[in-house]
């Protein structure tokens, strides 16, 4: 039933959503303000211009945006290759989706040296036959667009795709797609809204493989 996986990046194939909070405050500490957790949840799964744009809303930020997202790729950066972390299940869960001829792929709403960043030092960039990043496309998450992207790349129709995500955005922007949701339940958003998930599991060692087959 289904042919491919397409997985979002932050929070699902590694745990990196409190890493870019840290490179936020990093930032921030320009002006000597600080982003609280609870905070962080308005901008998870947002794209860098729409987590800045609100940021210096919120926090009355002088100088461009520009100006912001330069500081914040370079903290980004240095932190995610010191310090990003496999997600819980990643490694067993890609072999054993790739035995089974399944295609895979990214689609992040990070920008693409940050995807090639995290899957290099995760050494699994050869695992994916797309990877699809917040540049490539026109409306970031909730807007579909990533996914059926993701989907042309990997020439599957899109109800033929799960989708691995841990945010309502992405979440959203899987249905919208056509795509079956399975929502990956983490330390940042278990306690956001995946109602709209047809399947929510606690950790990447929890998919049911007998969904490829049977369906959900």
């Amino acid at each position: 039933m289904f042919k491919a996986v397409i997985f979002d990046m932050d929070g699902v194939l590694a745990d990196s959503e409190p890493l870019y909070l840290e490179a936020i405050n990093r930032v921030l500490a320009l002006q000597e303000v600080h982003l609280a957790q609870e905070e962080n949840e308005a901008i998870i799964g947002t794209t860098v211009e729409g987590t800045w744009q609100w940021l210096m809303a919120h926090f009355n930020l002088p100088h461009t945006r520009d100006f912001w997202i330069a500081q914040y790729d370079s903290a980004v950066l240095q932190i995610l290759k010191e310090k990003v972390t496999p997600s819980l299940g990643l490694y067993h869960l890609l072999e054993e989706l790739k035995r089974r001829a399944l295609r895979l792929a990214v689609a992040s709403s990070s920008r693409g040296e940050w995807i090639d960043a995290v899957l290099s030092t995760l050494k699994i960039k050869g695992e994916f036959q797309a990877i699809v990043s917040a540049e490539m496309v026109e409306r970031g998450k909730p807007h579909p667009d990533i996914f059926l992207m993701a989907a042309k790349k990997l020439n599957t129709p899109p109800h033929q795709c799960i989708v691995m995500e841990d945010s309502p955005r992405g979440i959203e922007a899987a249905k919208r797609a056509g795509m079956t949701a399975i929502a990956l339940l983490t330390l940042y958003t278990r306690h956001l809204d995946l109602s709209r998930a047809d399947r929510v599991i606690e950790s990447l060692a929890d998919f049911d493989y007998g969904i490829l087959d049977s369906g959900l």
